[in-house]
């Protein structure tokens, strides 16, 4: 049975996601120092195409039964290096505020705990796929950023700015508790 003809998409998708993270994280920066209105549809834009190339990829590779072991591999670490990279930005950004860099270092320190543990587990020919409760985590980051992202780059008013502000920091908090449980679970299950 061949392969259908467009086979190398969903590899492509989540290949240009990682592409395209210093160009979002460039946007970012850029816009918190010059404040050049323009810039911020191009990041909510840049935004939403990485959420939806996110969901493309996995959902082209299973319709087309094309899922390899790059795909495997590389969309993980996509999603994390996209949301370590805009975690980083969004605290330099703000000065590193507590209230986000807290949530941020368990995020992060999580995300970087886990592949290492996939890694470990796969050499012992274990396959660690991800949990329903990981995928609610990974959404409710990209809601959290997605809040975040509004607050900073929208020109809302200082009150709407502020409400959108702290739902992303509860939004990530939220992702925050979400991160440790799953890591303990998924180092519970790699121990036994």
């Amino acid at each position: 049975m061949s392969q259908p003809q467009f086979a190398w998409v969903p590899n492509a998708l989540t290949t240009g996601r990682i592409l395209f993270i210093p160009v979002i994280i460039a946007a970012i920066l850029t816009f918190s120092t010059e404040k050049q209105f323009m810039s911020a549809p191009l990041i909510l834009a840049l935004f939403g195409i990485m959420i939806a190339t996110d969901f493309l990829d996995g959902y082209f590779a299973r319709k087309w039964n094309v899922t390899s072991n790059y795909g495997r591999m590389i969309d993980p670490i996509a999603d994390k290096l996209f949301v370590a990279g805009l975690l980083i930005t969004v605290l330099i950004v703000k000065s590193g505020a507590v209230l986000l860099l807290i949530p941020a270092l368990i995020i992060i320190g999580r995300d970087i705990f886990i592949s290492g543990l996939r890694e470990h587990a796969a050499l012992e020919g274990i396959v660690m796929p991800p949990t329903k409760l990981a995928k609610w985590k990974t959404a409710t980051e990209m809601f959290a950023l997605g809040a975040l992202l509004i607050a900073l780059t929208l020109l809302l008013g200082e009150n709407l700015g502020e409400k959108i502000y702290l739902a992303g920091i509860v939004l990530l908090w939220i992702a925050a508790l979400l991160s440790a449980f799953t890591g303990f679970k998924y180092a519970r299950a790699a121990l036994k």
